[in-house]
């Protein structure tokens, strides 16, 4: 599938439709609850993927030749969820669809403001990936307080504001 098709982008935010199937498959193996998605689970577990956390100068790095995942121990659990989610991004939309070169991704290129189509794909998986929108869009209907959302799925809630903006929920975190 080619990314046109993968990722769509309408009024009601921004959707990657492989992050829902991978989703939907971790579910079939393993089932659970549905939030805080278990990041680390999909990528050892269902993916095959070795998970490690260092010293980095970068957010997180991806070796496909050895399927290894690096994340700075040095940021905060909710940014190293992301960033592990991001990094699936890069393993699904572009080692799955071809792509061998290393990939190593800095703070600056995760956040929402990255304007690097590979890097913006990324997020927007991990986005999918970490706050699903049916999951989302329930919790938000019950509890509007962004602190709470972001904590139940497992998040910053700086990330959590930037989601609930792209479905028009919340103001923009830059505003």
């Amino acid at each position: 599938m080619n990314r046109t098709t993968s990722i769509a982008s309408s009024r009601e935010g921004y959707r990657d439709e492989r992050a829902e199937r991978l989703r939907r498959r971790y579910r079939a193996c393993f089932g659970g609850a549905e939030v805080p998605v278990p990041v680390e689970s999909i990528a050892e577990d269902l993916l095959g993927l070795i998970v490690e956390e260092r010293e980095l100068g970068v957010s997180g790095a991806l070796l496909p030749a050895e399927r290894q995942v690096y994340l700075n121990a040095g940021e905060p659990p909710t940014r190293r969820r992301f960033t592990l989610a991001h990094e699936l991004g890069h393993w699904v939309c572009q080692c799955l669809e071809g792509a061998s070169a290393p990939v190593y991704c800095r703070h600056q290129d995760v956040g929402a403001a990255a304007d690097r189509a590979l890097e913006r794909e990324a997020n927007i998986f991990a986005a999918e990936r970490v706050m699903p929108e049916a999951e989302l869009r329930a919790a938000f209907a019950g509890n509007v307080d962004v602190a709470h959302l972001a904590a139940r799925f497992g998040v910053s809630p700086l990330a959590m504001q930037w989601r609930l903006y792209s479905f028009g929920l919340a103001e923009s975190p830059a505003a």
